[in-house]
């Protein structure tokens, strides 16, 4: 997303407004965990401060599309973080598609399901069990030493 600023370093304008939606290339979402993205809006205002530094504030939010992390099937995720950035000024456009798709990567969660429903994940052969059902059928298998602690725990009793 590039913006002219030139009337904000020569001293017209106080502020520029951002309402617009922003686009990120097909390019930066092949190397994230993002699928897609849409609706993604800023709704923002870039300013100098008293150092003369750009700063960008505001907020930006819209949906990403991820990968459940079981299924693999697609799942809507909403997100919106608010924006305070200090901005390196080059040249009279500005371009701060770097920043929007940092902070977009940020808000990328850690776990991503579809439902949060338990899933029974089995096949020929196996099945995904959870710890205490692991521990209920160990204690109940053909283990010859599982009666070994009711032995030593009567022995003790005497």
């Amino acid at each position: 997303m590039q913006i002219d600023i030139t009337k904000l370093l020569n001293g017209y304008t106080d502020n520029i407004q951002i309402n617009e939606k922003v686009y990120i290339t097909e390019i930066l979402l092949e190397t994230s965990l993002i699928d897609e993205l849409k609706d993604v809006n800023l709704n923002g205002d870039i300013t100098l401060d008293e150092d003369n530094n750009l700063n960008l504030t505001g907020k930006l939010y819209g949906v990403m599309i991820l990968k459940d992390d079981i299924t693999l099937e697609p799942v809507e995720y909403k997100f919106e973080t608010e924006l305070e950035e200090i901005i390196e000024k080059n040249k009279n456009i500005l371009d701060i598609t770097d920043v929007l798709w940092q902070n977009i990567i940020v808000e990328i969660p850690s776990k991503v399901r579809s439902t949060s429903e338990d899933i029974n994940l089995e096949g020929n052969g196996w099945r995904v069990i959870s710890e205490e059902e692991f521990l209920k059928e160990r204690n109940k298998s053909n283990n010859p030493f599982a009666n070994l602690d009711e032995l030593l725990n009567t022995k003790e009793d005497k």
